[in-house]
């Protein structure tokens, strides 16, 4: 049995996605708060059946306002992605905040807080 590598059709089809919904966030939805999310990946079950989509938005913009925002538009949104006629049925769309980049923002906070340079670290040549 052949393992699965991470560039087979559910990858494909989880970028092709993430590339339709920055365009309909961007262009086409109402909703000014939506226009300053970054969809950062989206992850497609192996079945094409679910689609988890991790965005961050900017730093001054309260993560709980843009999910809101985000489940607001849910139906909006699949109904364009619907249009395009990517898929036969269309996958459950699961907005999650990305986790990886919220840790470093605080790490990033707590090295200010401590006063350490994260830019600038010093070398001992002696």
């Amino acid at each position: 049995m052949k393992p699965r590598t991470p560039t087979g059709r559910p990858h494909r089809v989880a970028e092709l996605l993430r590339e339709r919904l920055a365009l309909i966030l961007l262009n086409k939805c109402a909703d000014p708060r939506l226009k300053e999310i970054t969809l950062t990946e989206v992850e497609m079950s192996p079945d094409l059946k679910q689609a988890r989509v991790f965005y961050v938005s900017r730093e001054n913009a309260p993560q709980d306002q843009m999910q809101i925002a985000l489940d607001k538009a849910l139906g909006f949104i699949k109904t364009e992605v619907a249009r395009e006629n990517l898929f036969r049925l269309m996958p459950a769309i699961i907005f999650l905040p990305h986790p990886g980049l919220d840790r470093a923002a605080k790490l990033e906070k707590l090295f200010k807080e401590a006063g350490v340079a994260t830019n600038s670290i010093k070398r001992d040549d002696s």
